[in-house]
């Protein structure tokens, strides 16, 4: 099977997953450190922003004015939400963006939603405990970055100043204290930096916990892609069938019927001969139209389906170049959409193996429980599929997304090939 790259921006390298002595004197290392500052001073206008808005809405809530100032509240959480997400990428991290607001119709109903957005409340719940946290943690470290700072330039201040620049119970006043006091700043900012990476990994790992989509945010992002999924799908399904009875079957009919026409034409005037030819051209159209009406029904839902997705699958195998073993263990049949699936996935597979993986030989194992339907293809050709970098199968995989399901390839590169197709069973729906 045949694999192309695709070209995508790369983002910026991260440090965060970095350990190795060096990570600190590395340039990625640098937009952490100012992700780390950034914060540190976010945290003290998020106290600030924290304790006037409070204030406001607090003293305000009994009027008409507190309820529609505090909405505004919540929904400024999302704000910060975008810029923590933004300055998060200072470090390399990615973090999903949450769900958007939905406005409803009517000021009512939007100060009502954004009142319950649950974003904008956890947006704020962070900003909250970043900046009770973050306040005294980088007042700190940055008090520690300017007296390291001092260290390591103080031998040069003391030669241009002439007076002692460092006090140690008394006034030091020796170039080999003041060096070692250098050094000693030296080792400081190295270690600072260290803690600034450290926290900020830790900050970001809250930020992606709390700024982030939850589990079922993301469930429900993926239930509605795959939703116009399906209808994109099944217009096009549609589109698909709409064009060949149109563009073939109908115009095999037309031609039927002017063919009987003339005949009855000939009929009329005795001309038993040339009705006769029209009749076997109307037969032959006829004939022709039936064959396409199958392979259009058989587009749809192969009628090999209706004894079952097993002997479906012995059909297919049976029809394709390359010698197919099949083995089924199905417990439970599954639903007819799920069975229609799974027939063309099979069917999508053992093609790409006879067109592009230069295999001699397949195998394909099908069983189900309860819990879901397991299809294994297995070949034993070149390999060397990598689905993240485009193939064939991304297309597979967004139509299984459908139906919650998920495609996982072992390729190595000299093969074999193995493709898992999981999905639920569908069985009672």
């Amino acid at each position: 099977m045949t694999t192309s790259p695709l070209s995508a921006p790369h983002p910026p390298t991260s440090v965060l997953a970095q350990t190795d002595w060096a990570t600190p004197l590395r340039p990625p290392a640098w937009r952490t450190y100012l992700h780390f500052v950034l914060i540190s001073v976010l945290a003290v206008v998020g106290v600030a922003y924290i304790f006037a808005a409070g204030l406001a809405s607090g003293l305000l809530i009994a009027t008409l004015v507190g309820i529609p100032l505090l909405a505004l509240v919540v929904m400024s959480g999302r704000a910060w939400n975008r810029l923590y997400r933004a300055l998060a990428t200072l470090t390399g991290a990615d973090i999903d963006a949450p769900p958007a607001f939905a406005r409803p119709a009517g000021r009512l109903h939007t100060v009502t939603a954004a009142l319950t957005d649950t974003v904008g409340w956890r947006s704020l719940g962070f900003l909250a405990l970043h900046s009770v946290l973050m306040t005294p943690i980088g007042y700190f470290v940055i008090v520690g970055i300017c007296a390291s700072t001092a260290l390591v330039v103080s031998p040069v201040v003391w030669l241009a100043m002439g007076e002692p620049f460092i006090t140690l119970g008394e006034p030091v006043d020796s170039l080999g204290l003041y060096l070692l006091a250098s050094v000693t700043g030296v080792v400081a900012l190295y270690l600072l930096g260290w803690v600034m990476i450290g926290l900020s990994r830790a900050h970001v790992w809250m930020a992606r916990g709390m700024l982030g989509p939850t589990e079922g945010e993301r469930r429900v992002v993926q239930l509605e892609r795959a939703r116009a999924g399906v209808v994109d799908d099944s217009a096009a399904t549609l589109q698909r069938v709409e064009r060949d009875l149109h563009d073939g079957t109908q115009a095999r009919l037309i031609t039927v019927a002017m063919a009987l026409a003339r005949a009855d034409e000939h009929l009329a005037s005795a001309d038993v001969t040339g009705a006769r030819a029209l009749v076997g051209d109307a037969l032959a159209n006829t004939k022709d139209t039936l064959t396409e009406l199958r392979d259009l029904v058989r587009g749809i839902r192969p009628p090999a389906l209706d004894l079952g997705l097993g002997p479906a699958i012995q059909t297919l195998a049976a029809r394709n170049p390359l010698p197919v073993e099949v083995t089924v263990d199905l417990q439970l049949r599954p639903s007819i959409g799920v069975e229609t699936m799974a027939y063309f996935c099979v069917a999508e597979l053992l093609t790409n193996v006879s067109k592009h993986s230069g295999a001699d030989h397949a195998t394909v194992r099908i069983a189900s429980d309860a819990d879901e339907l397991r299809i294994i293809v297995q070949d034993n050709g070149s390999g060397g599929i990598q689905l993240d970098k485009g193939s064939g199968l991304t297309g597979l995989r967004d139509r299984l997304a459908m139906l919650d399901g998920r495609l996982e390839i072992d390729s190595p590169d000299g093969g074999p090939t193995i493709v898992t197709v999981v999905v639920p069973p569908g069985v009672g729906q």
